[in-house]
C-alpha cells in the first residue's frame, strides 16, 4: 500500500537533501578539530607530565642537597669547635708551663739572692774614691777605685783592708788588689797604691788597656766595690 505524501513534506525532505552535504562537512571539519584538539591535549598532558617529573626531580635533589649542606655545617661547626677546645687546652697547658718556669725562676733567683746575701762581706767595703783615671782610644774611662773595710773585731786601732778595683766603662774589664789587716793611715794607704805588686801594678795594667781598648763607654757601667768574698 503505498504511502501519499505531501508536496510541501516533499519540499522539506528536498531541502534537508539539499543541507545534508553541508552538514556532514561541517561534521567531518567538527570530528578533524576533535582529533586536533585530543592530540594537542595528549601533548599537553605529555609535557605536563615531564615538568612534574622535573619538579619532582628538582625538589628531590634541591632536598638532598640541602640536607647534604645542612650535614656539612654540621660537621664543620663540630670540627670548629673541636679545633678551638684543641687550641683553648694548648694555650692552658702552654700558660701552666710558663708558669710553672716562672715559679721555678723565682726559686732560683731567690736562691742565688740569699747565697750573694751570704756572701756579702760584713761590713761592707766603703768607697774611696776613684785614685787614677785613665782614657782609652774612644773615650772610655779605666778607673781605679780604692776601698775600704774596717775590721769591727779590733777596737783599740783601726785595722782595715785595702782594695783596688780597675774597671774598664767601654769594655767591662775588671781587675782587683787587695791588702789585708793593716793599720789606716795615709801612709799606709800610699804604699798600698805605690806598691810595685799591688797598685803601682794595677796602674800599669791599666794604661796597657787604655792603649789598646776600643770600646764604647757603657752607659749602665758603674764602678762595684771589691768581689764579695765567703765568710771564714
Amino acid at each position: 500500500m503505498f504511502r501519499i505524501i505531501s508536496t510541501a513534506r516533499l519540499n522539506e525532505l528536498d531541502n534537508l537533501a539539499s543541507a545534508f552535504p553541508m552538514v556532514r562537512a561541517k561534521c567531518d571539519r567538527l570530528e578533524k578539530e576533535l582529533k586536533e584538539e585530543q592530540q594537542r591535549t595528549e601533548e599537553l598532558t605529555t609535557a605536563a607530565g615531564r615538568d612534574a617529573a622535573r619538579f619532582h626531580q628538582e625538589v628531590t635533589d634541591l632536598r638532598e642537597r640541602t640536607a647534604a649542606e645542612v650535614e656539612e655545617a654540621r660537621g664543620s661547626a663540630l670540627r670548629t669547635r673541636q679545633q678551638a677546645n684543641t687550641l683553648i687546652e694548648e694555650s692552658a697547658r702552654r700558660a701552666r708551663d710558663v708558669e710553672r718556669r716562672a715559679h721555678e725562676k723565682v726559686r732560683e733567683l731567690r736562691a742565688k739572692i740569699e747565697q750573694l746575701e751570704a756572701k756579702l762581706p760584713d761590713p761592707l767595703p766603703t768607697d774611696v774614691g776613684v785614685v787614677a783615671r785613665y782614657e782609652n782610644l774612644v773615650g772610655a774611662h779605666i778607673n781605679l777605685t780604692l776601698y775600704v773595710t774596717e775590721d769591727p773585731a779590733v777596737t783599740w786601732y783601726k785595722r782595715v783592708d785595702l782594695s783596688l778595683v780597675l774597671l774598664c766603662t767601654g769594655c767591662g774589664h775588671r781587675e782587683e788588689e787587695t791588702r789585708d789587716g793593716v793599720t789606716d793611715c795615709p801612709e799606709a794607704r800610699t804604699s798600698f797604691l805605690n806598691d810595685p805588686y799591688d797598685g803601682a801594678k794595677l796602674r800599669r795594667w791599666a794604661q796597657e788597656h787604655a792603649e789598646t781598648c776600643r770600646a764604647v763607654t757603657l752607659h749602665a757601667q758603674h764602678t762595684p766595690g771589691p768581689l764579695p768574698v765567703a765568710a771564714g
